[in-house]
């Protein structure tokens, strides 16, 4: 059987000499995140769970979850974002944001998607990293997608680029072995980003993993994946951004990772304009009692690329595509942002979270505070893009959350979303 092997306070190479000490087979290390994966048989395992300083895992399944939809809604997304861009002079785009897409592949060649793919691994078994599954390549598009950059079929950012990392493969299944080794490339990149001394707004830079995929909540936070993600997030600085789940109306059923409490979990409101969440979006609290998600924004009747050909579009619904719709809105606050304070300014779903009743809004018999079923709510992202564009001066010295924040405080009784 095959397991995962989680440090816990020892070195990889200690790590590694336990594991080769008890005879394991197929070896296969992560350079980063402190695990590494092989092949035990009943005994050898028994025996390797009781060394101090380690944790072994039996490998877990993850999917993704989508919902066909019938029509696009009559006011589309990319009507909203070209609106929201068109706010600025010249308008935003979302350029500099590298978001990382750990899904089933993306149709890089489609009309809407091409030169958007800067870097790719394929982890799974399948030939290739393109997407035959019909999956990423709907996320992609949701983040970065540009047949017409200001206008129809775009997607949030279409001046951000995607790094394509399939860890699902062509059947539409992944495990915790090609996550967590997908995750590891990851931090990799950004680990060797930060040692060339590129800027954050560099192409080969990530700045965001995106996981629209999910495995039922088991409440252990030791879950390789879910240990991954914490890695990422903390020591090397990846807003970490998952899709809350398609089991709803039922509490307890947010998805892993995004159940953990440093992943981004993003659940799905209904049409545009209304503040309904959506039937199927998956309820908090988590197994552990976390409330989440932590935001919700729209993820039904999205009209996105298709994988079959290069000028085919599809109609899904799910958080699936709820998930990339905060990844990609990184782009266009980041930018905003870095034209108030300048270049060095960065901004973080992970930091920006403990202000998000600030600058986020839901219906008025909703809970005030974060609540299992909206979260803080949505960002009200007209509002936020409006309130950085009114600063004409950049201040110095401030790359940290704070001018951002003063002017979420603002917002709070402000907007419905817009």
């Amino acid at each position: 059987m095959r397991y995962a092997v989680i440090s816990k306070g020892i070195s990889p190479v200690q790590l590694e000499t336990e594991v080769k000490k008890v005879g394991a087979g197929n070896i296969v290390k992560t350079k980063l995140v402190g695990q590494l994966f092989c092949e035990l048989d009943y005994d050898q395992a028994m025996i390797l769970a009781k060394v101090p300083g380690l944790i072994l895992k039996e490998i877990k399944e993850y999917k993704t979850q989508q919902v066909l939809a019938q029509a696009p809604a009559v006011e589309s997304i990319s009507d909203v974002f070209y609106l929201l861009r068109s706010y600025f002079n010249p308008p935003i785009t979302g350029t500099g944001l590298t978001v990382a897409v750990m899904d089933s592949g993306i149709r890089k060649t489609h009309e809407a998607l091409q030169n958007k793919v800067v870097f790719e691994a394929n982890l799974t078994d399948s030939p290739s990293a393109t997407d035959v599954f019909g999956h990423g390549t709907q996320v992609a598009f949701v983040i970065a997608g540009g047949l017409h950059a200001l206008g129809s079929k775009a997607g949030v950012s279409p001046g951000a680029v995607l790094m394509n990392i399939k860890v699902i493969s062509d059947e539409g299944i992944g495990n915790d072995e090609d996550i967590v080794l997908g995750i590891d490339k990851v931090c990799e990149l950004a680990e060797d980003a930060r040692k060339k001394g590129l800027w954050p707004t560099d192409d080969m830079y990530p700045n965001v993993i995106n996981l629209s995929l999910g495995a039922e909540d088991d409440g252990d936070p030791d879950n390789p994946v879910r240990a991954a993600c914490r890695k990422a997030n903390t020591e090397y600085g990846l807003d970490v951004v998952a899709a809350a789940g398609n089991s709803g109306p039922d509490m307890t059923t947010i998805m892993l990772p995004a159940c953990d409490p440093e992943v981004v979990a993003v659940g799905a409101l209904e049409t545009i304009g209304d503040l309904v969440i959506w039937e199927k979006s998956s309820r908090g609290p988590t197994v552990q009692g976390e409330t989440k998600p932590d935001f919700v924004i729209w993820g039904t009747s999205l009209e996105m690329a298709s994988e079959k050909a290069d000028d085919e579009y599809v109609v899904k619904s799910g958080t699936s595509f709820a998930a990339p719709m905060l990844s990609g809105l990184t782009g266009l606050l980041w930018e905003s942002g870095r034209r108030a304070y300048g270049e060095s300014w960065l901004f973080r779903w992970t930091d920006a979270r403990q202000f998000g009743p600030y600058f986020s809004t839901k219906p008025s018999d909703a809970p005030l505070n974060k609540d299992n079923a909206y979260g803080y709510g949505l960002p009200a992202m007209g509002t936020m893009l409006g309130e950085v564009a009114q600063v004409s001066t950049p201040s110095q010295g401030m790359t940290d959350m704070f001018p951002m924040v003063m002017m979420m405080a603002m917002m709070s009784a402000l907007t419905g979303g817009f």
